[in-house]
């Protein structure tokens, strides 16, 4: 299939940015210059969608729409659900059209994705197999929390790095203190000098955070996951589920990388959920600080909503 495609003179590729599946080292063999990505927390949704586009010689368009992958198994082995339409096909051309309208918006929509950070992610989460915990682990008197992943003041995603390290993190990576080794005094200040143009009660905000989420201790289930409000009509996206397996740690700074961390394993899940269902299960009508404690009930009520999703909790 690589070697087919690696043939198209004008390929125009479109993947979701699941990196733990999509083997980032077989699209670099294509070297297509249309490679284009779209991450699974994307405003309209995660690209679930295998759509075939194939412009013929003498102009005519074949598309196939359906349940396959873009794999030998997918096009040639497995028991798959798919429609062919031809564009010289009076009965198809009008929906031929809208298809090939609706890959050229989706395209532009894309972006190019970081292969060398789809490779770390790929070598950390692709071979992972989880083992299912003892009765003894499960009952550890663990720590529950929700903790957002993106920059506040630029919106940049970090949870393509929680996978590449498998590690959870926070922010205001420009400190230049070690939060765990200052008073929240001391803290305060060092916040108030490295980012002047932040209100009191800012400040105040971020002190509780980092100090919360160095507190994190071993064994603590973190739920990854986009913030909300209590006004939000749009879902809310759960990147995964973390189980804290180190100590809080710091990096060397390096410009806009997150460098407080904790070690951990990670389950990918992807999905979104109902903002009400959220603010149920959860027990809080909004999420939009960076790190929020959780109880053991409200995390319990929300493993078995996303069980009737059919995603099970397994860290």
């Amino acid at each position: 299939m690589l070697d087919v495609l690696a043939a198209v003179p004008k390929l125009k590729l479109i993947v979701s940015e699941e990196f733990a599946v999509n083997n980032p080292y077989k699209l670099e063999k294509l070297k297509c210059d249309n490679l284009r990505s779209i991450p699974p927390d994307d405003f309209h949704g995660k690209l679930h969608a295998k759509v075939l586009i194939i412009k013929r010689q003498n102009g005519s368009y074949w598309t196939l729409l359906g349940s396959a992958n873009l794999t030998h198994a997918g096009m040639f082995s497995n028991q798959e659900a798919c429609v062919v339409l031809e564009s010289g096909n009076p009965a198809d051309e009008e929906s031929t059209r809208e298809i090939r309208n609706w890959f050229d918006a989706l395209f532009q929509r894309t972006r190019r994705p970081n292969l060398e950070l789809a490779k770390q992610i790929f070598n950390t989460q692709s071979h992972y197999r989880r083992v299912p915990r003892t009765a003894k682990e499960m009952a550890v008197d663990a720590g529950y929390w929700a903790l957002k992943t993106t920059s506040g003041s630029t919106g940049e995603q970090h949870w393509p790095m929680f996978l590449a390290e498998n590690v959870v993190a926070v922010g205001w990576e420009a400190l230049r203190v070690d939060p765990s080794k200052v008073s929240d005094a001391q803290l305060r200040a060092s916040l108030k000098e490295t980012y002047p143009n932040d209100s009191d009660m800012s400040v105040d905000i971020a002190v509780k955070a980092i100090k919360k989420f160095v507190g994190l201790r071993i064994d603590d289930i973190v739920l990854i996951c986009r913030g909300y409000t209590s006004m939000q009509n749009k879902d809310v996206h759960i990147h995964g589920v973390a189980r804290v397996t180190g100590p809080f740690r710091v990096e060397p700074r390096k410009k806009e990388n997150w460098r407080f961390k904790h070690d951990a394993v990670i389950q990918e899940i992807d999905i979104d959920l109902p903002r009400d269902l959220m603010a149920t299960a959860l027990g809080k009508e909004s999420l939009r600080q960076t790190i929020h404690a959780l109880t053991k009930a409200h995390f319990d009520r929300l493993a078995i909503e996303l069980k009737n999703f059919g995603v099970h909790m397994e860290v």
